[in-house]
């Protein structure tokens, strides 16, 4: 049977489907971001969001749940660990990271101001907060003005670690280094063919061995 909707109803039902995953996952302890962000009056921030339990998580892992007594006192551990494990460079420089502050909440926001070029093509971003929860990954934007956006992943199989440059008006990730992926390629065909010629003399031998046979 086939209803009628009226536009409104599509496009509350159309935000609801996306807006559902981005719920749960607010709350869920192996997800995170670190966004990038350049405010309309120019001014730069790193943004690094997780769920309360996940910072909760790296603390007590570190300094133990008995480490503090106080909301000052938990949010000073949670500055001195993300001092401790995240990194930014932006065009082969190294970035520092200004004027921390931090809210509190099921979803937890931790702020810092940096200065940037104003012209800059490449961004590189190590975030190791939250690489000893299980099945962690954490989300990475740059939200420039006039750029178009792209999200990358950092998880364990890079290292929670990448490297973006801008082209073509968005960022896209650096390939990594062309000998090194052209050497594996080539390790992986030479074994290939290799195996491909070793079956082909096993075939040729069984042949010879069955016409041996046949004669006999």
């Amino acid at each position: 049977m086939y209803y009628r909707i009226g536009t409104n109803m599509r496009v509350t039902l159309v935000l609801l489907w996306f807006l559902i995953p981005m719920v749960v996952l607010a709350h869920s302890t192996s997800q995170s971001s670190t966004v990038l962000v350049e405010a309309k009056n120019g001014q730069w921030t790193v943004q690094v969001r997780a769920a309360l339990s996940a910072f909760e998580s790296v603390v007590h892992q570190e300094y133990t749940a008995n480490g503090y007594t106080t909301p000052e006192e938990f949010e000073d551990l949670v500055f001195n660990l993300m001092a401790k494990n995240l990194t930014l460079k932006i065009n082969g420089q190294d970035i520092l990271l200004k004027d921390p502050k931090i809210k509190l909440g099921h979803e937890t926001l931790v702020v810092y101001l940096i200065d940037v070029p104003d012209d800059f093509k490449t961004v590189s971003l190590n975030n190791t907060m939250f690489q000893n929860i299980f099945k962690s990954k954490n989300t990475f934007m740059i939200l420039k003005n006039g750029v178009n956006r792209n999200v990358f992943a950092l998880e364990k199989s890079n290292a929670f670690a990448t490297k973006v440059k801008l082209e073509e008006n968005e960022f896209v990730l650096v390939e990594a280094d062309k000998s090194l992926a052209d050497s594996t390629t080539n390790w992986y065909v030479f074994n290939f063919l290799f195996i491909l010629a070793g079956a082909g003399l096993i075939a040729r031998l069984t042949m010879k061995k069955t016409e041996v046979d046949e004669n006999v």
